[in-house]
């Protein structure tokens, strides 16, 4: 008896030193990630602040994606949406408590927004967006005000040909691509055609990993093909 008295405790002790070890493991990561999942599902050629991303990961609050000229990615946001990464493009991404926050450094993004926090989009570059369904208002100069601009209705497009600060803010079931492009061109990018794609609603990885491989297969994912340069975006 004493001898089983004695496992038992050592078993007890084990579960509590495991426990007391993991817990701080666990908080680290949502603080890192800023209380909201993210997961990443890449194919081919893509980094995650400069080291090669595995096929599926968690993503933190702060993270610059980068995809190379054969790369693809989606980040699927908890609560915001779905964001689709072509080749050659970069963002920036931080969770905030109320929003997500994504700089388009190049190529081409399309956020498939659900209903939940705000996302906002933005650049300090030339920038060009495409609204394929809702409306999307715009912000522009300095960061700090940026005041009201106008908005973009469902079927519309427009052109920033400035280097500045442009916001756009998605607050609904919305749907939109944004590009950045060199300013010294004088035609923003020559862009796919829309293909309609079903958001990721509580993705799994064999859910994204289905959504990415038919993206590329049917083109879903925002591609410039190197064909169309100098039109195409340009990496800085």
């Amino acid at each position: 008896m004493t001898r089983n008295l004695k496992l038992g405790l050592v078993f007890t002790l084990i579960l509590a030193v495991a426990g007391a070890t993991c817990l701080p493991l666990t908080h680290r990561r949502v603080d890192a990630q800023g209380g909201r999942a993210a997961q990443l599902m890449s194919r081919g050629d893509v980094k995650i602040n400069g080291n090669p991303a595995a096929g599926n990961m968690a993503v933190a609050s702060g993270s610059r994606i980068t995809t190379g000229k054969a790369g693809y990615a989606v980040l699927s946001v908890a609560d915001a949406g779905q964001f689709y990464l072509g080749d050659n493009s970069e963002i920036v991404v931080n969770f905030l408590a109320d929003r997500t926050r994504v700089e388009v450094v190049s190529g081409i993004v399309r956020c498939i927004k659900s209903q939940g926090a705000l996302v906002q989009v933005f650049s300090t570059r030339c920038t060009h967006i495409d609204v394929i369904k809702g409306s999307i208002p715009v912000y522009g100069g300095p960061e700090q005000s940026a005041p009201a601009v106008e908005s973009i209705a469902e079927a519309q497009s427009k052109d920033y040909p400035e280097s500045a600060y442009i916001r756009f803010d998605s607050t609904g079931l919305d749907d939109f691509r944004v590009a950045v492009f060199e300013c010294a061109v004088s035609a923003s990018p020559s862009l796919p055609p829309i293909v309609p794609v079903v958001p990721v609603v509580g993705a799994t990885t064999a859910v994204i990993a289905t959504v990415v491989g038919a993206a590329v297969a049917a083109s879903i994912v925002p591609v410039v093909s190197q064909d169309d340069a100098p039109l195409s975006p340009v990496r800085p």
